[in-house]
Parts: C-alpha cells; sequence; structure tokens
C-alpha cells in the first residue's frame, strides 16, 4: 500500500515537473504563432506595391499600343497621300509633248496600279483613255504604233486582272497595226511571258493588222468589224468572243480555242486553223473557201450559208455540223446522199419552226 502510494506521488511530481518546464503533453498540437502588426504591416505593403506595378504595366502597354496605332495611320495617311501625289503627277505628264517623259507618267501610273490595287480600275481606264486618244487615227505615212501608246498597251495587258473590278479593256476603234502582245512557244522563255489579258475587251472596228496576240486571252472579247489580217493568234483563246464580220484573212489561228465564238459574216480565207476548236462556233455565211479543216474541231458549228468551196473538210465532219441549202460545200460532198439527207432535213426544221 506504502509502495503503490509512493509511486501515485512520484508521477505527480513528475507530471508537475514538465508543466513547469513547459513542455506540451504528449500528442497534443503545439499552439499557432500569432501574426504581429508589423508583419501585416509588411505583407499589405507588399501586395499594394504588386497592384500597383501590374497597373502601371497595363496602362503603360496601351500607351504604347497607342501610339503605335497612331504611328501605323499617320504612316498609312502619309504613303497614300504620296501615291496619290505620285498619281497626279503621273497623269499630267500624259499631256507633256515629250515622248519620254509620257513614258514616264505611263510607267509611274502602272507602279501606282501595283502599289494600290483599289485604284487599279481608275488607272487602267485612264491608259485605255489615253490608248483611244493617241492611236484613234491610223498611224502617219506607214509608221509604227508610237511607243507611248505601245507602253499603255503593255501595262493594260499584262496587269493584274484579278484587281479588275468594273473595269473591261475599251480599244475601240483604234489603229494598232502590228503591235505584240503575245509570245512565242518556241522561245526559251515563253514559259516566263505571261498572256495578254483582253478578256471581255472592246475591240470594235480595232485594227489590228499583223498582230501578234499568241496565247492572248480573247475569251468574250467584242470583235465586231475588227480587221485582223494577217494576225498571229496561236492558241489564243476565243471562246464566245464575237468577232461578227470581222476580216481574218491569212490570219493564224492554229491550235486558238474559238469554241462558241460569233464568226458570222467573217472573212476567215487563207486563215490556218489546223488544230482549231471551232465546236459550237457560229460561222453563217463565213467565208471559208479553200481552207484546210481537215484537222479543225468543227461539231455542232453553224455553217449554215458558209462558203466551203474548194475547202479540205471530211465527209463526216459536214454531217457533224448544221448546214442548209445555202451552204456552198464541195462538189464530192454535196452529192453525198447522207449529206443531202442532212440538208433536207434541216430545211424542213427550218420550215418547221
Amino acid at each position: 500500500m506504502r509502495n503503490r502510494r509512493s509511486q501515485q506521488l512520484h508521477r505527480v511530481v513528475r507530471r508537475a515537473s514538465r508543466a513547469g518546464n513547459g513542455s506540451p503533453p504528449a500528442g497534443s498540437v503545439p499552439p499557432r504563432p500569432e501574426l504581429g502588426w508589423a508583419r501585416l504591416i509588411e505583407l499589405t505593403s507588399v501586395l499594394l506595391a504588386s497592384v500597383v506595378a501590374v497597373l502601371s504595366l497595363w496602362f503603360s502597354n496601351r500607351q504604347v499600343g497607342n501610339q503605335l496605332r497612331i504611328a501605323q495611320g499617320e504612316l498609312s495617311t502619309t504613303r497614300e497621300g504620296q501615291i496619290t501625289e505620285r498619281y497626279s503627277s503621273a497623269v499630267g505628264q500624259l499631256g507633256e509633248d515629250s515622248v519620254d517623259v509620257r513614258l514616264g507618267g505611263i510607267y509611274a501610273l502602272k507602279r501606282n496600279m501595283e502599289d494600290l490595287p483599289r485604284d487599279h480600275p481608275t488607272i487602267a481606264n485612264v491608259l485605255a483613255a489615253y490608248i483611244r486618244t493617241h492611236a484613234g487615227t491610223p498611224p502617219k505615212g506607214g509608221k509604227r504604233v508610237p511607243p507611248d501608246v505601245l507602253a499603255a498597251l503593255d501595262v493594260i495587258s499584262g496587269r493584274n486582272s484579278a484587281h479588275d473590278g468594273s473595269f473591261v479593256p475599251d480599244l475601240r476603234s483604234t489603229h494598232l497595226p502590228g503591235v505584240e502582245l503575245g509570245w512565242d512557244r518556241s522561245s526559251p522563255v515563253a514559259a516566263d511571258h505571261k498572256r495578254a489579258q483582253l478578256r471581255g475587251a472592246i475591240l470594235r472596228d480595232c485594227d489590228l493588222r499583223d498582230a501578234r496576240l499568241s496565247g492572248a486571252d480573247l475569251r468574250g472579247a467584242r470583235l465586231a468589224r475588227a480587221d485582223l489580217a494577217d494576225a498571229d493568234l496561236r492558241e489564243a483563246d476565243l471562246r464566245e468572243a464575237t468577232p461578227a464580220r470581222a476580216n481574218l484573212r491569212d490570219a493564224d489561228l492554229s491550235d486558238a480555242n474559238v469554241r462558241k465564238a460569233d464568226l458570222r459574216f467573217a472573212d476567215l480565207r487563207g486563215v490556218d486553223l489546223w488544230g482549231t476548236d471551232l465546236r459550237g462556233a457560229v460561222l453563217y455565211r463565213a467565208k471559208l473557201a479553200g481552207l484546210e479543216l481537215s484537222e479543225a474541231h468543227l461539231d455542232g458549228a453553224d455553217l449554215r450559208g458558209a462558203d466551203l468551196t474548194d475547202a479540205a473538210v471530211a465527209r463526216s465532219q459536214v454531217l457533224a455540223i448544221r448546214i442548209d441549202a445555202e451552204t456552198r460545200l464541195p462538189p464530192d460532198i454535196a452529192r453525198d446522199p447522207e449529206v443531202r439527207a442532212r440538208i433536207a432535213q434541216a430545211e424542213a426544221e427550218d420550215d418547221g419552226f
């Protein structure tokens, strides 16, 4: 009994000793130190400084961005002002007496077209009007087309037509004999030459005798009464063009695409039609006497009233085209029973209509 009391007393003394030393009881969580006012003030100051720094950086970046936008706007305005000044100066040069000065104006306008595509249609129209004004009469004394007119024509035909907008090359009633806008496929640099861009061009009553238009894009061009005698139109694209009543005598249309073109009343005597695609073309009352047509593609072409006297044409070709009693065929083909039946059928269809 005395021993038990002695042990209990010993344990009480030991616990009291531990409490006096400040040691926490076993298994207890130590208390968290309290944050003093000095530490709070220090952390708040750091947080405020960070917020101020972020706001200052944002404001600074915004100012820089505004300044950049203002600088870019001023630069753009200055650039457009310079281009406008160049344009006005170039147009003024077109009225000078010196051909060299006029040439400088033409090439300055070309540069403006390239630098400011939105002005492309306006400048192209100015150059087309220049050509009509300066090539409205035949060159005197058999001289060649003036160099300034050729330069303006070169700019128009070599332009980037993607920026045309509503622009259509209007060269009606101009005299441009012997102009060279084509490209020679046999040349080693032919691949570098672009096709002359004359799609939809108005070339009515235009004098293009001896013109070099090989490979030219003349789709939908209006060529009524144009003089294309002896012109080089090899591989030109004349699809849906309207060269009605045009003079194409002795022109070279070999391998050209003349599909669905309007060639009514056209004079094609002496024309090279080797490999020419005339499918669906209107050749009503056209003159094709003596032509070599054996290699031409004529399916669906309208040759009513056309003159094919002495033309080298196959019977199968004639059966694939539209003819009537007024179509003048080589005698051996005209006597063919199937051809005669085809003519009678066409006449009956016309009477029924």
